[in-house]
């Protein structure tokens, strides 16, 4: 995406772009970024059905336990999506800008998700700053720190973080008494509910998608993209 920059490794050096495009890769041993994400929650989702399992004796297939840990887990990992939001705020915003002059309006830039990325990168939390990068192209309030989406994500960001992983192991579990569980449960989904909601307020109100000039059945995928991937912040809380 965007102007070509330089990143150093061993013995040679690759080109990357904004959003996290990597150019030319050496015949190093990558994997595209996507099998990272995906790892971050299969791994733990499986391990905790089998925990809960083994602890309570319990159905292998409870669904509301599968549903409600595989939600946890899903936003364990946005969580740490959201802090680099705020950490990298400074380079999502100026990334945003070149990637814009450079991206034809109501186009996509190639997907970041789907280029190989070495290990080392996918462990830094610099690099998952990429997915705002992208994402910025939907709605630009993320590369805007004075916006309402912007600060509403960072702060789910910090907030929930450590309450949504003491609520997924206490419902693994029995780390606390059932009254408490639930409280914490309670905060946590509320804030998540109430948060989306308003987001997609701001989002429609202020046509978000006009902004990188999308129309058509162009504006129809972005709207799409939008209501999935923020709706499962409506279909986990409700649960």
């Amino acid at each position: 995406k965007g102007s070509m920059a330089r990143s150093a490794s061993p013995g040679r050096k690759r080109e990357r772009g904004e959003g996290g495009q990597t150019g030319k890769h050496g015949g190093e041993g990558l994997v595209w970024a996507c099998v990272y994400t995906a790892l971050f929650v299969i791994v733990p989702t499986l391990c905790l059905w089998y925990k809960h399992h083994e602890a309570h004796q319990a159905v292998l297939f409870n669904w509301t336990y599968l549903l409600l840990s595989l939600f946890v887990v899903i936003n364990t990992m946005i969580s740490v999506w959201e802090i680099a939001l705020h950490i990298y705020s400074r380079h999502i915003t100026d990334s945003f800008r070149q990637l814009k002059k450079r991206t034809a309006p109501g186009t996509f830039p190639p997907i970041f998700m789907f280029q190989p990325v070495t290990f080392r990168e996918a462990m830094s939390l610099k690099y998952w700053s990429n997915v705002w990068i992208l994402y910025s192209l939907f709605d630009e309030s993320y590369s805007d720190p004075k916006s309402y989406g912007f600060w509403i994500d960072s702060g789910n960001g910090f907030s929930t973080l450590v309450p949504g992983i003491a609520f997924v192991l206490g419902l693994t579990y029995d780390l606390m008494e059932p009254r408490n569980l639930g409280l914490i449960g309670m905060l946590q989904f509320y804030q998540e509910f109430y948060g989306t909601v308003l987001y997609f307020w701001s989002f429609f109100y202020n046509r978000r998608w006009e902004d990188h000039g999308w129309h058509g059945h162009n504006a129809n995928v972005i709207f799409a993209t939008v209501v999935v991937s923020n709706g499962i912040w409506f279909a986990g809380p409700g649960l």
